[in-house]
């Protein structure tokens, strides 16, 4: 499924919430939101391994040998299709595999995706500028996080189950997920499942912000992300992953790195104020019930919370806490992006944070 987790950050929201609320009421100084440019230092030269095993499905390649296979087809064969184990443990196995692949690969409509890819994002430059894009942020993050993983990049077809798939060593883009809601293979997709608000962000411009995202959010969670904290705590971490994809992909727009429209973030942004009240009513920060947790931040057609109307974006809750990380960074210029993501204390945040400044 797309949004294949939904993080929740850590640690307590400090008991002296008076106290931070007063300092908000203190006007602040403006600022330009963020401070990205001193972060966004010349990306490390490296070799980074990219793999194209939506290719294979393309093709029609049978099933290789376990020896001779891409280490991506580990987790495509046995942790997202499902097919069986990998590799397999003998003949029985693998004649097994064999036809299950051999039936994934000639599905009709497994065709009709790969060869959307095909046309839609394999066209001359296409790939090829989202995969420099991905260099240059993985180059930026070896910088700035130099003991830290790099991992290695599949281009893959998935069968509409992940759009990506990270873990330390491997980040795997499902790339049917970004070719454009009017693609055949998208529009057929059950609405009960992808409704068409989810459809319409299936776009090519999404992939790059979706996919280092995505990678960000799993890599830090160990360590930076307790799936029972509170609001506060939720949506601090989701501020530090969507600060941090700004620094290293510079060139993704706001409004893209959330999946919005101009629009939707322009709305975003003129009702900041607004939003930060209704945060701040009856205590909501401190909510460490899942379902009210959710309304801030989960896909949907608008943000389903409190009085925020329906014409309002979805994942609000995502924007507020970027708000808060960018506010701090600007503030705490001796403060780096290792540093930030160790600052687990929502305190700090919210006594730098103004609304709509």
């Amino acid at each position: 499924m797309r949004p294949f987790i939904s993080p929740r950050s850590q640690r307590h929201l400090a008991q002296a919430f008076p106290i931070w609320l007063a300092l908000l009421l203190i006007a602040g100084c403006t600022h330009e939101k963020g401070d990205y440019e001193r972060f966004r230092v010349p990306p490390a030269a490296m070799d980074i391994t990219v793999t194209d095993t939506w290719k294979s499905v393309l093709h029609q390649d049978p099933l290789p040998i376990a020896s001779e296979a891409e280490p991506a087809l580990d987790p495509l064969i046995r942790d997202i299709l499902k097919l069986g184990p990998w590799p397999p443990k003998d003949q029985i196995q693998h004649t097994l595999l064999d036809t299950a692949w051999s039936t994934f690969i000639h599905f009709e409509g497994t065709q009709i995706s790969v060869r959307g890819i095909d046309s839609i994002l394999a066209k001359p430059g296409k790939l090829d500028d989202e995969l420099n894009q991905l260099s240059d942020a993985f180059g930026r993050w070896h910088v700035h996080f130099p003991n830290d993983p790099v991992p290695a990049i599949d281009l893959a077809f998935t069968g509409f189950n992940y759009s990506v798939y990270p873990t330390d060593d491997l980040l795997l883009i499902g790339c049917e997920f970004f070719l454009g809601v009017e693609h055949p293979s998208v529009r057929s997709l059950p609405p009960t499942i992808y409704p068409r608000y989810m459809q319409e962000r299936m776009v090519p411009d999404h992939l790059v912000g979706d996919a280092l995202r995505g990678w960000l959010l799993v890599h830090f969670q160990d360590q930076h992300y307790d799936p029972q904290g509170r609001l506060s705590e939720e949506l601090l971490y989701w501020g530090k992953v969507l600060y941090l994809t700004r620094c290293f992909a510079p060139d993704i727009p706001p409004h893209a790195l959330l999946n919005w429209t101009p629009e939707e973030w322009n709305w975003a942004v003129k009702h900041e104020r607004t939003l930060w009240t209704e945060l701040r009513r009856e205590e909501v920060l401190y909510n460490r019930n899942k379902m009210d947790i959710q309304r801030w931040t989960s896909d949907a057609p608008f943000t389903k919370a409190g009085a925020i109307p329906q014409e309002s974006p979805d994942r609000l809750g995502w924007f507020i806490g970027l708000r808060w990380v960018e506010d701090l960074m600007a503030r705490r210029t001796e403060l780096d992006l290792q540093g930030l993501m160790d600052q687990q204390d929502v305190l700090p945040f919210l006594q730098a944070y103004r609304p709509g400044s």
